[in-house]
């Protein structure tokens, strides 16, 4: 007998039809015991047989998604700027940020938060810390409804499409050994992204320190 969980879970949510998609993606959000791809992945893979249409599945779980957001951000935004602020700061001297560092990084936030909002959502989990962050900082909320919205309807959409074409190319039936796929992918792809980022800030120390030497010589 083939253990899939995952496809038992879809097939429980399919049985409420889009509020079962809206109710999911909310939990997801507030309570992140599974991996959003993984159940994105699922529901790809229900929508290509016929649980939903894949413009529903895409539309309710993005809504769902962005309900669940907002909800993180009233968390933030309702502890008043006082408490805000010591938060911040708390949060600050957990990390090993100075002050002065913690201000500038909040005044660059605030500067280009709409980038940033729609940023965090394609980032695995800064994606479920990031509203709160910005509800701390008073971000502007139209601003970051609209990014955070664009945000999670790409990221959805492409573990969607994954499932969603993998069910219909590859006659996947077992989705949880697929979301296991996703995953290691995924983290290889993490781990290019960090070791290339690595690779370029240690390249550009190397050059500045070469030519402050080559200033002073």
């Amino acid at each position: 007998m083939t253990v899939d969980p995952l496809s038992d879970l879809v097939t429980s949510i399919a049985a409420w039809g889009c509020m079962g998609l809206f109710g999911i993606a909310l939990l997801e959000r507030l309570v992140p015991i599974l991996p959003s791809y993984g159940l994105l992945v699922a529901i790809g893979v229900a929508a290509a047989g016929d649980a939903w249409s894949l413009a529903a599945a895409l539309l309710w779980s993005t809504v769902g998604g962005l309900a669940g957001c907002l909800s993180s951000y009233s968390v933030g935004a309702a502890l008043g700027e006082k408490r805000s602020s010591a938060a911040i700061r708390w949060t600050s001297r957990l990390a090993g940020l100075s002050t002065a560092k913690t201000e500038r990084l909040a005044g660059s936030f605030r500067r280009h938060q709409r980038t940033l909002a729609f940023g965090s959502q394609l980032v695995p989990t800064v994606r479920l810390v990031a509203p709160t962050v910005a509800g701390l900082l008073r971000a502007d909320v139209r601003s970051f409804t609209i990014a955070s919205a664009c945000g999670i309807a790409l990221w959805n959409g492409a573990f969607i499409a994954v499932g969603y074409e993998a069910a219909l190319t590859f006659h996947a039936t077992n989705v949880s050994a697929l979301a296991l796929i996703v995953f290691s992918v995924l983290l290889l792809g993490e781990g290019a992204v960090a070791a290339l980022w690595h690779w370029a800030r240690t390249r550009r120390s190397t050059r500045l320190a070469e030519e402050a030497f080559t200033t002073k010589e």
